[in-house]
């Protein structure tokens, strides 16, 4: 998912792209104790009409499940913030437990689509300037990534010394 801000005065454009793992911590541990809640009561009430070893295969599943719901959040949870200015470019690309800053100077910055050679890939977003190239959007879906490139091609012509920039496609 792609939002775009822009500031009061239309100087600064603020561009975040989110993966579409919607899922919060809140959500997350109400769905894993929902799970494990009816999982365990369903294999109480077994066990007590005597086959105790479903309880032991609930246990097991449960723990399986919370284990494997939190490493899917984990991986999926990641979100790139492009502030656009007239002087540089803030990049904040954070997944769960890491995040990396980049700058880049507004003046010289370029938007490459770039097409993998294998046809049905998904094309690759690059930001380049003064020597630095940053990949954008990596967990986006073709239409988001174009339209992603768009938006950041319209916010940095507006402080860009290339005229009439183009979207490179290579």
């Amino acid at each position: 998912m792609v939002v775009i801000e822009n500031s009061q005065g239309g100087c600064t454009v603020r561009i975040q792209a989110r993966s579409h793992f919607s899922l919060g911590v809140g959500g997350l541990l109400t769905l894993i104790i929902t799970l494990s809640g009816l999982t365990l009561l369903l294999a109480t009430i077994a066990t007590v009409l005597g086959y105790w070893p479903i309880l032991a295969i609930a246990i097991l599943q449960v723990v399986l499940l919370g284990m494997v719901l939190v490493r899917a959040w984990k991986s999926a949870w990641t979100v790139e913030t492009i502030t656009v200015g007239p002087k540089s470019i803030a990049i904040l690309q954070e997944r769960y437990a890491s995040s990396c800053r980049t700058r880049l100077q507004s003046a010289w910055a370029r938007v490459i689509l770039e097409q993998p050679p294998v046809r049905w890939y998904p094309p690759v977003l690059w930001v380049r300037s003064g020597g630095k190239k940053v990949q954008l959007g990596a967990f986006l879906n073709t239409t988001e990534k174009r339209e992603l490139a768009e938006a950041l091609r319209n916010a940095i012509a507006r402080h860009s010394t290339w005229q009439h920039q183009k979207i490179e496609v290579s």
